[in-house]
């Protein structure tokens, strides 16, 4: 009977699994201006090596016909698959990174009601300590989340009653381009699963103190998205925290 039960079990248990792999999460992935976020989208639709964007790649919005705010693009669904071959499906869309777009990405996420934010950074902070490219984009997004009062322009009606309890139920903190910056050394580090010990995380470390504060946990990983390394597993570990 027993043998029977737990049978029972791992078949209701799989099937759960393959149903969940169907039920779209929506996730908001935002960071700086060539900081991997096309890449990273291109890489989720179509998996392999990703040709390197030149600045007429870089992801840029228009203004509405009254000029009040950008129009984003339309969202696109995507499979992301563990190493033990669990399946998710996310659906997102590439916005752009420069200052000018930052109030897009609330919109965004508040809009669509994310339930993950993926914020994708670069090791540019670590090579000129004056880029603060990387920290502003956290900044805002922490800001924004902290700041209730200040409500971005162009929330539906829906998103304008969701706005002032809007909080994502998770943050994932991409390190991007491994392949540029991690060594020999930083690899086994993330072997042993302490990557976000790692110095290209010093800088955010208050940020992301600000979010647990908030009750949001905090997922931090090592990416490549041009060439698709830890990918997909980062991704679904992160959205499963």
């Amino acid at each position: 009977m027993a043998s029977t039960d737990i049978i029972i079990a791992h078949g209701i248990w799989k099937l759960l699994n393959r149903v969940m792999t169907f039920v779209p999460y929506d996730v908001s992935v935002i960071g700086a201006s060539e900081t991997g976020k096309t890449t990273l989208d291109r890489q989720l639709t179509t998996r392999g090596e990703i040709q390197r964007l030149g600045e007429e790649d870089r992801t840029h919005h228009k203004k509405t016909w009254l000029g009040q705010h950008y129009q984003m693009p339309d969202t696109t669904r995507k499979k992301i698959t563990s190493e033990g071959k669990l399946s998710k499906t996310i659906v997102s869309r590439d916005l752009g990174g420069h200052m000018e777009y930052h109030s897009t990405w609330l919109r965004d996420m508040i809009n669509r009601n994310c339930s993950s934010v993926v914020v994708v950074i670069d090791q540019r902070h670590m090579e000129n300590s004056h880029n603060v490219d990387n920290q502003t984009a956290l900044g805002y997004l922490v800001r924004g989340l902290s700041d209730k009062k200040n409500i971005p322009k162009g929330l539906t009606w829906r998103g304008w009653w969701r706005a002032k309890n809007y909080y994502p139920q998770r943050v994932v903190l991409l390190a991007n381009k491994a392949d540029e910056w991690m060594t020999d050394q930083d690899h086994n580090t993330w072997e042993k699963g302490f990557i976000s010990r790692h110095p290209i995380f010093n800088a955010f470390r208050n940020d992301l103190y600000k979010l647990q504060s908030l009750n949001i946990p905090v997922y931090m990983d090592a990416v490549s998205a041009r060439y698709g390394w830890n990918v997909q597993n980062a991704l679904y570990k992160g959205l499963t925290i």
